[in-house]
Parts: structure tokens; C-alpha cells; sequence
């Protein structure tokens, strides 16, 4: 058996972030919904393209503006293909482009629904390495994954993290929000082996 074992868990987001703003229709501050479509505007020189979101109330619209007024030769052909086919990855990367839609918003939730996909393995060791594939940035916290992984609590990651039993790299802080590739290596065999395996 090896000394170490590596392996990967993939977090895969089940839905988009809902933002919150003011609703023209609602008349107040409320939660909208990405509908997973884009609106397109072009012309022979001079293109917009925004994100809509539905209103979970009342499903008044608002438009997140993705490009506005861009000549549309500066735009790559395949890109704009993908906005008037409602492309569900081109979607998703601007309904996950946090701080910008912040700049837009009241807020952003990013309390959303994923999963954790695990890649199996037979058996382990006193030193196993996760690294982490994570597509879609919603600011998810290191100490609150590990805590899920290992079925802990946040305090537990954090004094297993201060006394060398937890590494992360890059070294970054524990509080900070997950990364892609990052690497969680935990020494020793105070966990459980099916937190690791089922």
C-alpha cells in the first residue's frame, strides 16, 4: 500500500446564485432568479447582450448587462453563437461572476445547493491528500467544507489546522474562501475511513 494517497473531489453547484434588488414591479427589495436565458440586441455594427433574471415574486425582469454597445466585429463569433443559443456554460460563468453582479445588487446569495463528487478509492493510509476541482466560485469557506467532509465541526478543522494535522496548498488561511486545486492533506487516522470512502 502506498504511503500516501491522492485523490479528488469535485464540487459540483446544483444552481445558480440569486441576487437581490429592487423589483420595479414588487416595489421593494426581493430575491431574483437567473432564468438561464440571454437577451441579444444586434445590429450590423453595435451589439448588447444581457443575463435575465425573474423576480421570484412577481417574475418582472431585470437585465444584467454582459456587453453594452461593443462593435460586434471585437466579439468573437463562436461567443456570440453561444448568447443567442442560450448556451447553459456561458450562462453559468456570468451568473457566477460574484463581486460583478454585487456591483450591480443589494447582495448575492450564495448559499447554494452542490454536491460533493468523490473519487473512490480501495484503502487508506496515514497521509491522504484531496485536491479539489471547483468550477463555479460561490464563496464557499474551507473550514465549512472540511467540516462536511469529515462530519466535524468548523472549531475541530481549525484546531487540527493550527496543530499541523490539516496542511492546505497553497497555504492560505482556513477561513478563506475555497479555490480550484486546492490541495487538503490530513496526517494521521483520527478520521473516519468512510467519511473518505463511502
Amino acid at each position: 500500500m502506498s504511503s500516501n494517497n491522492f485523490f479528488t473531489y469535485e464540487i459540483i453547484a446544483q444552481e445558480t446564485p440569486y441576487i437581490k434588488r429592487n423589483c420595479s414591479k414588487c416595489k421593494r427589495n426581493t430575491e431574483f432568479y437567473c432564468s438561464e436565458k440571454f437577451r441579444v440586441n444586434a445590429n450590423q455594427k453595435i451589439v448588447d447582450i444581457w443575463l435575465i433574471y425573474n423576480c421570484t415574486h412577481c417574475e418582472g425582469t431585470w437585465n444584467y448587462p454582459i456587453l453594452s454597445r461593443v462593435n460586434i466585429n471585437k466579439v468573437d463569433s463562436m461567443l456570440i453563437q453561444k448568447f443567442m443559443n442560450n448556451d447553459k456554460e456561458t450562462i453559468w460563468y456570468y451568473a457566477f461572476q460574484i463581486n460583478k453582479l454585487r456591483k450591480r445588487c443589494n447582495d448575492v446569495n450564495t448559499d447554494i445547493r452542490y454536491e460533493l463528487r468523490k473519487e473512490k478509492i480501495d484503502s487508506l493510509c496515514n497521509e491522504v491528500t484531496i485536491k479539489l476541482c471547483y468550477k463555479y466560485d460561490f464563496s464557499l469557506r474551507i473550514d465549512k467544507l472540511i467540516a462536511e467532509i469529515f462530519g466535524i465541526s468548523r472549531s475541530k478543522v481549525n484546531k487540527l489546522s493550527q496543530n499541523g494535522t490539516i496542511l492546505l496548498n497553497p497555504n492560505i488561511n482556513m477561513k478563506s474562501k475555497v479555490i480550484d486545486d486546492l490541495q487538503i492533506t490530513v496526517i494521521g487516522d483520527w478520521y473516519k475511513v468512510d467519511a473518505l470512502t463511502k
